[in-house]
């Protein structure tokens, strides 16, 4: 098939690419991040729970068959030690197209057993038309971004995801403005899907061409299932949202979960850069298992330390934000956006560990481990939502996230001899700053009983005294000496930038 070799790159210059790549997309974020913030801002005073509740529930059908339409094949193609050539490309590409359409006719065809179930609505059948159409904004830019990230040309792929989500935040803000309730997010999603696709296809030198052979799928099938079906059975698991909150408790507190996550998950921007950069960088370390253990090393030290300072402070601030910047109607989101920041640490470090799996070859091991989440979320999720109603949702992402993250360091150390201890490493942080927020929370009130503002203010303090004790402890990871090298490693990068 007319294979080339994949041009010699040294370990050193895999890291140094990957480095910039983080802080490329990295400035991507912060910006996008901006945006978010104002759009977020506006949209709180504009939409209600029930808008949120309602296009939660109708883009759940379109982003599960975004999920089945990606079978890992692009993956594959990262992963193979010779360059992608035509005919492969063409091939996972057409490929791709036909699962689409075949996957989005299915959406059409269920959708009015969808909406007559849960009772959404005359307006919920043409949304989830539309966003099943919106299905090949995914498929038809997963080749073009598979060549960008491959050859790690992150900053074109940080200005087309900059100017989508500018696309997204003024379509979503101008049918907002303009009464459109829960169309306002259908219509930005549609708007950030083609405007991305086109700005990913105008920097992408990959043009598709007429050629489908079927032995290409079948010999990288075994690799892609099995890379794709974690996420794809997390969509599943995250299914118990819509579908079971929405059952129980009705789609104003399905509004509610999903305004919290969107609140809270500020971090996963981080890990999507990082899994993105890390997922290639990785598979060209194949060959050089020590190089390979202590990036990932370098790698979950930092992560921790920015991660382990930053959010609980962010959990402390949230029962005073909420209320001053979004408005009251978003008060009862706030024990739900403080439990889902906590198991965004865990989510984010778990994405890199899963990175390391990929490309280290055993991604039926992730399989094993979210049919394993999936069970206790769908089966201990759905007690607990009996049992304490909304209440019973921030708790189980925690307990559940942190039985994860322990699971999956264990499997990641069997990689190589190098990864040995990794898991102490990944899970002490979270573990001993977790009981530190804990006890702050639960001791604030006590020591001051009236003001929100006065509470939070103690409770800042009073995690920092104890954060700062823990660090002289001998046992735990030190993580303000971590915070340090990055401070470091971003000032060099900005002086070599401008000289």
């Amino acid at each position: 098939m007319n294979a080339t070799a994949t041009p010699e790159v040294t370990t050193s210059e895999v890291k140094a690419r990957a480095q910039r790549g983080v802080l490329i997309l990295a400035a991507r974020t912060l910006a996008s991040q901006g945006l978010r913030v104002v759009s977020a801002l506006v949209l709180s005073h504009l939409l209600f729970p029930d808008d949120y509740g309602l296009f939660g529930i109708v883009s759940y059908a379109a982003t599960l068959g975004a999920y089945l339409g990606d079978v890992g094949l692009s993956a594959a193609l990262v992963r193979q030690p010779h360059e992608p050539t035509p005919e492969e490309t063409s091939t996972i590409f057409w490929g791709h197209q036909a699962l689409t359409a075949v996957l989005a006719t299915l959406v059409v065809v269920l959708a009015p057993r969808l909406v007559q179930g849960y009772a959404l609505g005359t307006q919920a059948l043409p949304m989830i038309y539309v966003t099943a159409g919106g299905m090949f904004f995914f498929s038809l830019r997963i080749i073009p971004l598979m060549t960008l990230e491959r050859r790690l040309a992150f900053t074109a792929i940080a200005r087309a995801e900059l100017i989508e989500n500018l696309a997204q935040v003024l379509t979503t803000l101008g049918m907002a403005v303009l009464g459109c309730g829960a169309w306002a997010l259908v219509g930005g999603g549609v708007a950030r899907g083609a405007v991305g696709l086109l700005c990913i296809w105008q920097a992408s030198p990959w043009r598709p061409q007429l050629m489908f052979h079927g032995a290409i799928i079948r010999r990288l099938l075994s690799f892609g299932l099995a890379y794709q079906l974690p996420p794809l059975l997390a969509a599943f698991v995250a299914g118990w949202v819509p579908l079971v909150v929405g059952r129980v408790l009705g789609k104003d507190a399905v509004g509610l979960v999903n305004w919290a996550w969107a609140l809270a998950s500020t971090p996963m921007l981080l890990s999507g850069i990082l899994t993105r950069v890390a997922f290639p960088a990785y598979c060209r370390l194949q060959d050089d298992p020590a190089g390979f253990a202590d990036y990932l090393r370098t790698s979950l030290r930092r992560l921790s330390a920015a991660l382990c300072l930053l959010i609980p402070l962010a959990v402390l601030a949230v029962p005073v934000a909420v209320p001053l910047f979004f408005g009251e109607r978003w008060v009862p989101a706030v024990p739900l956006a403080q439990w889902f920041s906590m198991e965004c640490i865990m989510f984010t470090l778990v994405g890199l560990l899963v990175t390391a799996q990929n490309a280290g070859g055993r991604p039926w091991e992730r399989l094993a481990v979210t049919l394993g989440v999936g069970v206790s979320k769908w089966g201990l999720g759905t007690w607990l939502i009996h049992r304490f109603g909304l209440a019973g949702v921030g708790p189980l992402g925690s307990i559940v996230s942190m039985g994860e993250l322990a699971v999956t360091a264990w499997l990641v150390t069997r990689l190589n001899p190098a990864l040995r201890g990794l898991v102490m490493e990944v899970v002490e942080p979270v573990v001993t700053v977790g009981l530190l927020l804990l006890g702050v929370l639960l001791a604030t009130p006590y020591l001051v009983r009236e003001g929100m503002w006065a509470q939070g203010f103690v409770g800042v303090a009073l995690f920092a005294v104890l954060f700062l004790l823990r660090e002289r402890l001998p046992g735990p990871l030190p993580l303000v000496a971590e915070l340090r090298t990055i401070i470091e490693l971003v000032r060099t990068r900005l002086r070599a930038r401008v000289g």
